[in-house]
């Protein structure tokens, strides 16, 4: 095939290379000169609020910025600038400590500071091979000494106290802890809760409780020899593309399996591994817990922060950061709760997200204990709560370190905790969306416009329905069937927005009234993916039968879905004309089988008034 100019042919080879040079010409251009016209004017920046959205300071605003930010951090961290006499006797260590470099994200409410480990102390007096095969070392013992205390802290889950590290975590947690006040009750008691979180978390914990913490999990006397293998696994996406992730998995002597295939087949039962290919990359049987602990005690002691071409040691605090980080604070909190609330989680439930602590107990004298102890603080933890963001529904002494700005809400309601809402009353679980007001939902989607645009916008809207079809929200035996009604309702919702972020993305020759069919096609898998995800979440669970009837029917989950997309594509009447009026026809021709009692229940979760959060989002 060529391709006809004129009177001019010119071969499909040639007219493939010509377009080859015009991609080069363009990339060159936006890297080379774009870029680099924007960066002389203008910081480029992600912040903590709008996702992948990126942020235009210009210069002068953004160093006046700076310079608040680096004021607030040397008031917060205990920082000591290091001479150049202490740098030169640093560099003639056998180990040369890395150097972090300090960056602001921006909040809502100020500056959030990020550390990254950029390279060693002095790094203009090595060579780069030298330096980047000390940067290497640091970052290969950085990963055994974190996967080494997982691996600990899996072995004995007591050391992480109420710790979870995720939905996953709070899911469990939650259920047993519904299934036991269900079991033991004929109705679910009063509840009294406490809502706190850490005042500077990563910066206060003290380096003399962090390596007594640290010292008991890995001890060093001991010498216990890890077997660290490293592997990774290519597996096939739904799409159809490729994927490789590694992993590292740790053992003992004790547990260690030699021999490739007994490994695999351990994968399989205790990961759910299938249809995929494992690689063994390394195998490493000599990392012993005093060499791990000799590494954390130089990594702990000499935490350096290369600020404006100076060099400063942090006395106190963990950098925020790091992989380890939030698996150091964590166990640090735990240690704590250990030795300080035993027994405080009888008839109750105690949980807490790396710093963001929720205690729900009916006995309110545990609760005013809880709350005092959390107030006056524990220094020896370097552990004081924020009191404006300290909430709880009872009555609270006034002796109480703070307690004016602490916020007292009505025993009746919902608690607002880590991204959930959480219902004291009846126990059940809501995603809160409040987060997503006055965001844009396409800065939080990365989306690929290539010539397969759609079928990339089809994965990718499958990937994040499934991120929100969590057990929590879904599962039956904590939830009642208008909560599950509700939750699935708001997550199609969503879907609703996401789909229409990416549509806007979607190349010009890509349009919605040019190919109907992919889009509704896309909305009716939406339903029943979301629906398949419903049943395997309540396993057991007879959920629906023909007829549109018993307790939750495919059909309702279909009409929700299509309500949920009339609602959002209403709004954008132009782009979606070519979709409204078969959505609108399948929603009645779904009305008329499901049944009065189902479909009015359905009718109340759908309410305006019960989805005003999504009123705030930009898109």
């Amino acid at each position: 095939m060529s391709l006809h100019l004129g009177d001019h042919f010119v071969p499909a080879l040639e007219h493939h290379y010509r377009e080859e040079i015009l991609a080069k010409f363009l990339y060159w251009l936006m890297d080379t000169y774009i870029v680099q016209l924007l960066r002389s004017f203008f910081y480029i920046t992600e912040t903590m609020f709008q996702k992948n959205m990126l942020f235009f300071y210009r210069k002068l605003i953004w160093s006046k910025l700076q310079n608040i930010g680096m004021r607030n951090h040397f008031a917060k961290v205990h920082l000591r600038a290091l001479s150049a006499e202490e740098i030169e006797k640093v560099q003639q260590k056998k180990c040369v400590p890395m150097a972090s470099k300090l960056r602001f994200i921006p909040k809502p409410n100020g500056l959030r500071p990020i550390v990254k480990v950029n390279s060693v102390v002095g790094a203009k007096t090595l060579n780069r091979k030298s330096r980047d095969k000390k940067v290497h070392y640091f970052n290969t013992q950085l990963k055994n000494l974190f996967s080494v205390l997982n691996y600990e802290r899996t072995e004995n889950t007591s050391l992480l106290g109420s710790s979870v590290f995720g939905k996953d975590d709070i899911y469990k947690i939650w259920r047993k802890f519904v299934s036991e006040v269900l079991e033991s009750n004929d109705k679910i008691p009063r509840f009294y809760y406490v809502k706190a979180d850490v005042t500077g978390a990563y910066d206060t914990i003290p380096h003399d409780k962090l390596v007594e913490v640290v010292s008991q999990i890995l001890d060093p006397e001991k010498r216990t020899v890890y077997c660290i293998r490293r592997y990774a696994v290519i597996k096939i996406t739904m799409s159809g593309q490729i994927r490789k992730y590694y992993r590292r998995h740790v053992s003992t002597f004790k547990d260690f399996m030699s021999h490739m295939r007994l490994f695999v087949s351990h994968l399989q039962e205790s990961t759910s591994l299938q249809n995929a290919i494992v690689v063994e990359q390394s195998l490493s049987l000599n990392e012993t817990s005093s060499s791990l602990f000799a590494f954390f005690l130089q990594m702990i002691h000499n935490n350096i922060l290369e600020i404006e071409g100076r060099y400063y040691l942090q006395c106190c605090g963990i950098p925020q950061g790091s992989i380890l980080s939030t698996l150091l604070c964590s166990l640090c909190y735990g240690d704590m709760e250990n030795k300080l609330f035993c027994g405080i989680q009888r008839d109750g439930v105690l949980i807490r997200l790396i710093d963001d602590f929720l205690l729900l107990t009916p006995h309110l004298t545990l609760a005013k204990t809880f709350l005092r102890t959390l107030a006056t603080g524990i220094p020896e933890y370097g552990f004081l709560i924020n009191p404006k963001k300290t909430v709880m529904n009872f009555p609270v002494d006034e002796d109480i370190p703070g307690c004016s700005e602490f916020k007292q809400l009505p025993y009746c309601g919902v608690i607002p905790w880590c991204g959930l809402l959480l219902d004291i009353q009846t126990l059940e679980v809501y995603c809160d969306y409040s987060s997503y007001a006055c965001t844009s939902i396409r800065s939080s989607l990365s989306f690929n416009s290539s010539s397969t645009a759609g079928k990339n916008m089809k994965y990718k809207l499958v990937t994040v329905l499934k991120l929100k079809c969590h057990s929590l929200f879904l599962n039956l035996q904590i939830n009642s069937l208008r909560t599950v009604f509700m939750n699935i309702y708001k997550i199609f919702l969503l879907q609703a927005y996401r789909f229409h972020a990416c549509v806007l993305q979607l190349p010009f020759n890509q349009q919605v009234r040019k190919n109907p069919c992919f889009f509704l096609r896309i909305i009716s898998d939406t339903a029943s993916c979301c629906y398949s995800i419903l049943k395997t979440k309540n396993t057991g669970i007879a959920l629906g039968t023909k007829g549109a009837s018993g307790l939750f029917p495919s059909e309702a989950a279909e009409w929700l879905c299509y309500h949920a997309f009339i609602i959002k594509l209403t709004n954008h009447k132009v782009v979606y004309k070519c979709l409204l009026r078969s959505l609108k026809i399948c929603e009645l021709q779904l009305f008329k089988k499901i049944p009065k009692a189902t479909m009015q229940l359905l009718k109340t979760v759908t309410e305006p008034a019960l989805c005003k959060d999504f009123k705030a989002i930009m898109d």
